[in-house]
């Protein structure tokens, strides 16, 4: 039996407590720091880096790399932050940090540009490790030595396999759902 304050569960009433903690913390110490304008700098370039860069005569395509990388971060980065595996001490919105965690614009902005530029197999495993390694080895601790991001029981190497993994089953899923509308296509109903 859940327990109830005023028609509430107890649970929800520790979410809104927590909300409210974490929004008063936000306001309070971290919006319009320096680590909140360099966060938003930091998104504001890689965004811009990314459409400059981007093939646009295969934008559906790279769209759908990217926003199927960013749907798979997100629900990775809420498990690990609800199992505190890591945090992120500044978030540039105080609600659902996950939205504003760096990983979440490195991952399918690099990865996205890597399966754009490279189309065989090979070149973009390899790519990816290069990435996975650079993001996990070099972003990370950068981030964590900045404290905008904070390590709690998770290691680096996690988040190099996990990167590879991510990129690896993304670049199969979008080139299955290509090939899937092509045979649609080839063979109309």
């Amino acid at each position: 039996m859940v327990l109830t304050v005023s028609g509430i569960p107890a649970e929800m009433r520790l979410q809104q407590l927590l909300t409210a903690v974490h929004l008063d913390k936000w306001l309070q110490e971290e919006l319009f720091q320096f680590q909140w304008w360099f966060l938003l700098g930091l998104y504001i370039l890689t965004v811009a880096a990314w459409w400059k860069m981007l093939n646009k005569q295969r934008l559906p395509e790279i769209i759908l790399y990217a926003v199927l990388t960013t749907i798979i971060t997100m629900g990775i980065d809420e498990y690990g932050i609800e199992l505190t595996l890591w945090t992120y001490p500044v978030c540039i919105l105080p609600i659902f940090p996950v939205i504003t965690a760096i990983n979440l614009i490195a991952l399918p902005t690099c990865f996205s540009i890597a399966y754009q530029r490279f189309p065989a197999w090979k070149s973009f495993a390899c790519a990816s490790i290069l990435i996975a390694g650079v993001l996990a080895f070099v972003l990370e601790p950068l981030l964590a030595w900045a404290n905008l991001y904070q390590l709690i029981t998770w290691q680096y190497y996690y988040s190099f396999l996990l990167y590879i993994t991510i990129a690896l089953f993304i670049r199969w899923s979008v080139i299955t759902i290509l090939d899937i509308a092509a045979r649609a296509q080839g063979h109309p109903d």
